[in-house]
Order: C-alpha cells, then sequence, then structure tokens
C-alpha cells in the first residue's frame, strides 16, 4: 500500500499537503488539491484515519466478509475463524455482502481504514473481482475461503464441489432414483455441483431433465414455490428425487413436499449439501454432504496468520476440503 510520502513524492507537494488534502482540515490551492488526489488515486492511496497512532504496529483486527447470515452455513464458517482468531487475541471484523460488489467495496474500503493486519473473503467467484483487485492493490495479507476463482494463485481454502454434486447424486442414484430433480444457484459453488451432478447421471446413463433443473439462487420462499411446482407435474414427468446446492434450498424443498401432504421419502427424496448445524433436528432429518465448514474457517484463518506473521517468507497454500455423505432420514429407495 502506497504511503503519504510516496504520495507527496509523486505529486510534487509537501507530506503536510496531503495530510490536508486527506483530512480537509487547512486551506489548499485547487490546484494543488487535483493534483494530489489525482496522485492519491492512481496509488489507491488509503490513509488509516482510525489507527494512525498505531503506525507500524499491528492492530489486531481482522476483517471477514461473507454472503448472509441468514443461511445457517456462514455461522459455522465464522466460527471457524473466530475461535482460532480469538485464541491468538485477534478481533474480528464481519460484514455481510448479499454478493452486492459495490457494498462489499465500500465495506472492505471501511475495514482498511480501521487498520486490520489482514482479511478474509469468502465471497470471490472470478480472478477478475473488483473485490480481489481492491486488496491486491492495498497489499492487504487476505486468503480466500468457501469459494475460489480457477487457477487462482493466491491462497485458498475450499470444497470440492464437483466432489459434492458427485457424493449426492451418487447416492440417490443407488437408491434407485432416475428421475432427479436438482436446486441450482448463482454462486460458483452451486455450478461446480451442477457439474459433479450432470457427471454421475451421464455416468449412468441417465438423462438430466432440464425441466427438473431449477434455479433456487439460495433463498427459501423462491425455493419454495420452484419446488410446488416440480411437485404438481404429471406423475410421469415428476421427480422422485431431488439435490438442492445448499440445505437451506433443501430445506424449502421439504417444506414444499410436507405441504402437498407428500410423504419424505416415501414419495420424495431429498438430500442438501453443507450439513448445517440443525440439519439432523430438521421435522424429517435431512440427508446432506458434509462440507466441512468449520473446517474451512479453521485452516483459512492460520492461513492468514502465518502471511501476516512471516510475510517475506510465506509460500501460498491452498487447500481443497474434500466432503463426506451424511446420511440420515430423507433419503430412502425408489
Amino acid at each position: 500500500m502506497a504511503s503519504m510520502k510516496e504520495v507527496a513524492k509523486k505529486a510534487g507537494v509537501s507530506i503536510a499537503t496531503v495530510s490536508a488534502v486527506v483530512n480537509g482540515n487547512k486551506y489548499v490551492s485547487e490546484e494543488l488539491r487535483e493534483r494530489t488526489e489525482n496522485v492519491i488515486k492512481e496509488l489507491n492511496y488509503r490513509p488509516n484515519r482510525s489507527a494512525r497512532s498505531l503506525k507500524g504496529k499491528k492492530t489486531n483486527l481482522l476483517g471477514l466478509t461473507v454472503t448472509e447470515i441468514t443461511n445457517p452455513y456462514y455461522p459455522a464458517l465464522i466460527k471457524g475463524v473466530e475461535e482460532l482468531a480469538f485464541e491468538q487475541n485477534y478481533n474480528v471484523i464481519l460484514s455481510t455482502t448479499n454478493d452486492e460488489v459495490n457494498k462489499e467495496l465500500k465495506l472492505l474500503e471501511s475495514m482498511m481504514d480501521q487498520g486490520v493486519d489482514g482479511i478474509i473473503l469468502t465471497t470471490v467467484d472470478h480472478k477478475a473481482s473488483e473485490v480481489l483487485t481492491l486488496v491486491e492493490k492495498a497489499g492487504i495479507p487476505h486468503v480466500l475461503i468457501n469459494r475460489a476463482p480457477e487457477n487462482y494463485e493466491g491462497s485458498c481454502v475450499y470444497v470440492n464441489s464437483v466432489k459434492v454434486g458427485e457424493i449426492a447424486t451418487n447416492h440417490l442414484v443407488s437408491l434407485g432414483h432416475k428421475r432427479i430433480a436438482f436446486v441450482s444457484g448463482r454462486r460458483q459453488n452451486s455450478s461446480d455441483r451442477e457439474v459433479g451432478f450432470r457427471n454421475v447421471m451421464a455416468e449412468n446413463g441417465l438423462q438430466a431433465d432440464e425441466e427438473l433443473i431449477v434455479d433456487g439462487n439460495y433463498d427459501e420462499d423462491r425455493t419454495y414455490k420452484l419446488a410446488m411446482s416440480l411437485l404438481q407435474l404429471p406423475k410421469e414427468k415428476r421427480p422422485t428425487a431431488v439435490f438442492a446446492a445448499s440445505d437451506s434450498m433443501a430445506f424449502a424443498v421439504a417444506r414444499a413436499c410436507l405441504d402437498q401432504n407428500m410423504s419424505i421419502p416415501g414419495d420424495l427424496s431429498i438430500i442438501g449439501s453443507d450439513n448445517v448445524p440443525f440439519s439432523s433436528d430438521f421435522r424429517v432429518p435431512l440427508t446432506t454432504v458434509d462440507v466441512k465448514a468449520d473446517r474451512i474457517g479453521k485452516i483459512g484463518f492460520s492461513f492468514l496468520e502465518e502471511m501476516m506473521t512471516n510475510p517475506q517468507e510465506f509460500i501460498h497454500k491452498k487447500e481443497k476440503i474434500e466432503p463426506s455423505l451424511v446420511v440420515r432420514q430423507s433419503t430412502g429407495p425408489l
């Protein structure tokens, strides 16, 4: 990250002038102000507003962005980060983004203003992400968890989501199901799970019916309505099993099924993915694929801590978590 001294040198002004422009507490001519502001933007200079007195020192603050906290998957992920962070005397600044890029950029800028020592991002799907570009230009230690762009060269921890799709679909196929619906979402993990779903269907000579592949977009109300539509199809077109890209969407499918006075798994087998904490306590305990969210959070923090402690010697690390099947009562033989 550029320093005030570097801004002053490139703009051909004094450090005092840069400080006056940043703080707005002294008169600066329009010409000097414009020149300084252009260089600030060019060098991506960010003043550490609340931690200036700590220049050169750690603040023991970490930034963590998640898409949402209403999905019970994310609290498990957060817990993994916070437990280890607390043990190492770090405080975590948590922000939810709703997958809105502009919102996340503003939240990250606020974190940087507070002098965070490092940042953990759970929201990055693509290497061209503006969010990723921001933290890379700022030079702040950062780790990606939960999602990771293809061929990403930095440090990241994520589940093998293609394998998640394969495990879930193999389980349903092994029970004799052929008409299997897939409830997707608009995130990289969901896209990868769909790849796994399609792979296994093709390997078993089964047709992935496009009418049975629906976009729940990780929204329970939307998924509930889509599930209702699927369950009201003529019997010969209706799915006998559903694989949802998240447990939260699987719960919505289950509610629709029960509201139609259909039995689980007698009329419909349902499998989710994530193994959120209360999936075993649902009205019909949910079969799911455990993606080990708590472990992802812990490993992500350990990578970041090592990066912050030994920045010169640190070698970027990647870890792909292998998922596992958790069989409960929501799936059964055709």
